[in-house]
């Protein structure tokens, strides 16, 4: 079982964002790390839901954002994100 995916944002931008936030959802991933180098933040997305029968309706019912270069908390067991080594590149 998959207990953490982290994702950098690439030049498709959308599909780091939608279907694949959706997607690890839906597929019952309890925490999801996104480096979204667009917007220059660093997310962790927890307690994945879906609501029907249809994965593109779901969704993280709790989410932490924080600036690039700040420390990104994560549930436990995992220790803090230090994102400072994505504000270059």
């Amino acid at each position: 079982m998959i207990t953490l995916v982290g994702e950098v944002t690439s030049t498709n931008h959308e599909t780091d964002t939608g279907p694949k936030y959706r997607a690890y959802a839906a597929a019952g991933v309890p925490v999801y790390v996104l480096i979204d180098r667009h917007s220059r933040t660093a997310h962790c997305f927890t307690d994945p839901f879906l609501p029907g029968d249809d994965p593109a309706e779901a969704y993280y019912g709790t989410g932490t954002k924080v600036d690039l270069g700040d420390p990104l908390p994560l549930p436990a067991p995992y220790p803090t994100l230090d994102t400072t080594a994505f504000l270059t590149g």
